[in-house]
C-alpha cells in the first residue's frame, strides 16, 4: 500500500533546479525490491543517504520472501506498486495509481535501476533516469522501449547498453563505499592463509566452480581457509559439496552479516568469480580495505583491474584449474599480493566517492527537472 504525504515546498538556490519551478528535488528510487543481501539495495541506499539535500521517497514493485533492507528509509517514505506483474490489467491498474501517487507527492522523475520497470516509466510517461547495472543480451523489446536518460555504473555496462540500445548513457557513475585517506595497513602473517567471497549463494556468482578449484588445492596439498560470506537458495548444496570433497575444515559459511569490513579485514584478499557481474560492490568493498579481488573476466568486474596490475586476474568463468592455478600463485607471494591491495585501492578510491556520486546523480536529476536532457 502507498503511503500519502502533504505536499512540502523548499527553496533552492541552484539555478538548475529554480528553473525547474525553485523547489528541492524530490525524487523517486525504485528498484523490483530491497533484498537485504543485493549489491543494488546497498548502492541504492548509500546513494539516497548522500543525497543530503534532495528529498527523495523509495519504492518497491514486488513481493519478495527473502529480508529486506528498507530501514534507512525515512518514515512514510516507502510505498510498493506492483509493476512487475504479468496481468496486464492488474499493471495498468497500478500504473494508474502510481502515476497518481507520483504526482500527489510532487515527484520530478524516479531514478529506477531495474531496466524493465525504467521501460515501463517510460511508457507511461514519468520523467525515468535508468541506471544500468548489469550488461545483458540484446532483447528486442528493449531495444524499441528503453528509456531516453540512462547511465551505467562502468563503461563496460555503458558500452552494452549502447550496443544494445543504439543510445549512449548519459554518463557513467560507480557504486558508492567510502575510502579512507590512505589503504589501510595489512596484517600478513594473521591474515596470509585466508581469502574471502561476498556473495549471495546463487549459480550465478560461481561458489560452485570456487569450491572445486579449493578442492583441488587441497589435493596439490595446499591448506589454505576460505571464508564465504552470503545466503541463498544453494547452501545445502554447497554444504554438501564442501563435505563430499573433504574441505569441511577450510571452508566456512559465515551466513549474511550487515558488518562485511570485519570479515574482509580477518582476509588477505577477496574472490568474486560471477558469471555475470556489473561492478561488484564487494570488489569496491574489498578495495577500501586495501584488499585486491581476483575476478572473473566479466563487464562490470574487468572495469575494475587496476590497469598496473601484476598477479593473474581476469579468469573465464567456470574454469576450476585456471582458479586454482591463479589462487596458488596469490596465496605463495602473500606481500605481492598486499601491493595489488594497494592498486585497486589508488585505482578505485576517487570514482567511488559517495559524495562525488551524489553530486554527480544530483545535477543529473536537475537536468531532467529543468528538462535540459
Amino acid at each position: 500500500m502507498s503511503v500519502s504525504l502533504a505536499p512540502v515546498s523548499f527553496k533552492s538556490n541552484d539555478p538548475v533546479a529554480a528553473s525547474a519551478g525553485g523547489l528541492l528535488l524530490r525524487v523517486c528510487l525504485m528498484n523490483d525490491n530491497f533484498i537485504r543481501s543485493g549489491g543494488v539495495t546497498i548502492a541504492i541506499k548509500r546513494i539516497a543517504q548522500a543525497l543530503i539535500d534532495v528529498d527523495y521517497f523509495v519504492v518497491a514493485c514486488e513481493d519478495d520472501s527473502r529480508p529486506q533492507d528498507v530501514g534507512w528509509v525515512p518514515e512514510g517514505r516507502f510505498a510498493m506498486f506492483y509493476l512487475k506483474t504479468t496481468n496486464l490489467y492488474l499493471l495498468w491498474k497500478e500504473i494508474l495509481r502510481f502515476k497518481r501517487w507520483f504526482h500527489r507527492e510532487n515527484l520530478q522523475l524516479v531514478h529506477c535501476h531495474h531496466r524493465r520497470l525504467a521501460a515501463i516509466l517510460q511508457m507511461a510517461q514519468i520523467p525515468v533516469l535508468y541506471t544500468g547495472q548489469l550488461a545483458f543480451r540484446y532483447e528486442s523489446w528493449f531495444r524499441w522501449l528503453h528509456p531516453r536518460r540512462m547511465t551505467a555504473i562502468t563503461n563496460s555496462v555503458a558500452h552494452n547498453i549502447y550496443e544494445t540500445t543504439r543510445q549512449a548513457v548519459l554518463a557513467c557513475i560507480s557504486n558508492p563505499v567510502q575510502f579512507p585517506d590512505s589503504s589501510p595497513h595489512i596484517d600478513v602473517p594473521r591474515v596470509r592463509n585466508r581469502a574471502i567471497c561476498i556473495a549471495r549463494l546463487d549459480p550465478v556468482k560461481g561458489h560452485t566452480h570456487l569450491l572445486r578449484a579449493w578442492k583441488l588445492l587441497c589435493d596439490r596439498g595446499e591448506r589454505y581457509e576460505l571464508d564465504l560470506v552470503g545466503e541463498g537458495t544453494l547452501f545445502s548444496e554447497l554444504s554438501a559439496q564442501v563435505e563430499r570433497d573433504g574441505i569441511g575444515d577450510l571452508v566456512r559459511f559465515l551466513g549474511f552479516t550487515s558488518d562485511v569490513s570485519s570479515a574482509i579485514e580477518s582476509a588477505l584478499f577477496a574472490i568474486l568469480v560471477s558469471e555475470v557481474e556489473g561492478q561488484g560492490i564487494v570488489t569496491l568493498e574489498a578495495a577500501s580495505k586495501g584488499r585486491a579481488s581476483l575476478l572473473t573476466a566479466v563487464p562490470g568486474s574487468v572495469d575494475l583491474l587496476p590497469p598496473d596490475a601484476t598477479l593473474a586476474n581476469g579468469l573465464e568463468f567456470g574454469n576450476a584449474v585456471q582458479l586454482a592455478d591463479a589462487l596458488e600463485q596469490w596465496f605463495a607471494h602473500p606481500e605481492q599480493v598486499v601491493e595489488e591491495g594497494a592498486r585497486f585501492f589508488r585505482f578505485l578510491r576517487a570514482t567511488s566517492d559517495p559524495a562525488r556520486i551524489a553530486t554527480e546523480y544530483r545535477r543529473l536529476y536537475q537536468r531532467i527537472a529543468a528538462r535540459v536532457v
